[in-house]
């Protein structure tokens, strides 16, 4: 595992998390079944990609939809479960892609349009959905 000679995993990358928190269990027609059928689409995914997904954990985050270290740990929020899976193949995505390349620069932005076309939309989506989301709860 990567550290940071203060002990901690160095942390390679991070989807921020841009909403409230989603309600769980609440029902996504094209969602997840559940944690495994997640976790197979991370191990799909990294096997296109060529990275190596040493572990991957699914678990509650607050700040956060997922992260990544250099080492090949992959973390997600568990309220993926509760977004379509083209949203959440957008988090998976970009999580894996940071194992290899920490940053949003140029060559990430080729790879992540090689993989999921026009992704920024999918970006939009993930915070509309959430927006929208938001604005029930708190009616």
């Amino acid at each position: 595992m990567s550290g940071t000679g203060n002990g901690k995993m160095k942390d390679c990358g991070e989807t921020p998390l841009t909403r409230p928190a989603a309600r769980r269990g609440s029902y996504v027609a094209d969602g997840w079944s559940g944690r495994e059928e997640f976790r197979a689409r991370v191990v799909e995914w990294a096997g296109k990609l060529g990275v190596d997904a040493k572990s991957i954990f699914i678990r509650p985050m607050s700040r956060k939809w997922a992260s990544c270290s250099t080492a090949g740990t992959l973390s997600f929020n568990d309220e993926l479960l509760d977004l379509p899976q083209e949203l959440g193949d957008y988090v998976i995505v970009h999580e894996l892609l940071h194992v290899a390349v920490p940053n949003h620069g140029k060559l990430w932005k080729s790879l992540m349009r090689a993989h999921l076309g026009e992704y920024d939309k999918m970006e939009d989506r993930l915070k509309l959905h959430y927006f929208q989301s938001s604005r029930v709860r708190h009616t």
